[in-house]
């Protein structure tokens, strides 16, 4: 059984309060009625799944009861510090702990339909996976100029109520991140997980948030793409691995010690339903 962190009362002692403002969204442009920007244009989806396996682990049937997924392949951290969200208490609260805060939003272009939609904390959605009751969850469809997805900033806003400006977040004492994450369909999912820095992100003063392509334009965040598949499966991404999609401004290389936030978006073009859980730092 994945560690006693996942004890709603411990979990509701570090869930504080949780932030849902508005940046910039894809080549600049405003996030539909939602918070946090994202990669879009020409951001490449490729396959290329991360995670360990374990050995001798136990084994667990998903929601769907027929399939079997390996705990121990990606256990929790043992510091709390280290763990951003489980989704335990039933929302995409993150786990106020090691200098962060916030919470999960929903993003989209405007053309399509998302559910949960943005604007609001998103509910998380009951499962079984190894112990764990809840997961985050996004379904989508008819998106047609960058796409959709949900992420979390990491850094607590300056000013009251959460609304103030994104603050930078240092991660340099990481490797990476690693997460659960299954598609809710038959088929497979391409998904392109990104990390903002202050290079990409409008709030970093580097690129021009009002660009929407080309040599100043922002958003072309870091990242890396990932293909789901029909039942969990652990994700191991480190920060040596990210890479800019080309379409904006380029810089030299992710600069760890000034993130703004990680996001999870699937291109234009693709209906989607999917679900991350138990997302962590790794060293």
């Amino acid at each position: 059984m994945f560690r006693a962190i996942r004890v709603w009362a411990v979990l509701a002692m570090l869930v504080g309060s949780v932030s849902v403002g508005c940046s910039s969204g894809s080549n600049g442009k405003p996030a539909a009625n939602g918070a946090g920007g994202s990669s879009g244009t020409g951001a490449g989806l490729t396959g290329g799944a991360g995670g360990g396996s374990g050995t001798g682990a136990a084994m667990t049937g998903d929601a769907g009861g027929t399939s079997k997924v390996d705990c121990a392949a990606l256990p929790l951290p043992s510091s709390m510090d280290d763990i951003v969200a489980t989704f335990e208490m039933g929302t995409g609260a993150v786990l106020q702990a090691g200098g962060r805060g916030g919470g999960f939003y929903i993003f989209n272009d405007g053309t399509g339909t998302q559910t949960p939609p943005p604007g609001m904390l998103p509910p998380a959605t009951p499962t079984d996976r190894c112990g764990s009751k809840y997961a985050l969850c996004t379904s989508g469809k008819n998106f047609t100029i960058w796409g959709a997805g949900m992420g979390t900033d990491l850094a607590p806003t300056a000013g009251d109520a959460g609304m103030g400006a994104k603050q930078t977040y240092d991660a340099s004492k990481y490797k990476g991140i690693a997460f659960w994450a299954k598609s809710n369909t038959a088929t497979s999912a391409a998904l392109r997980v990104s990390l903002k820095d202050k290079n990409t992100a409008p709030e970093g003063g580097q690129c021009d948030a009002m660009a929407k392509t080309g040599a100043k334009a922002c958003n072309d965040d870091w990242g890396k793409g990932i293909t789901l598949s029909s039942e969990w499966q652990p994700y191991t991404i480190k920060f040596s691995d990210l890479a800019q999609a080309g379409w904006g401004k380029a810089a030299t290389a992710f600069d760890d010690k000034a993130v703004y936030s990680i996001q999870y978006q699937v291109s234009q073009g693709i209906d989607f339903d999917l679900c991350i859980d138990d997302l962590v730092f790794i060293h």
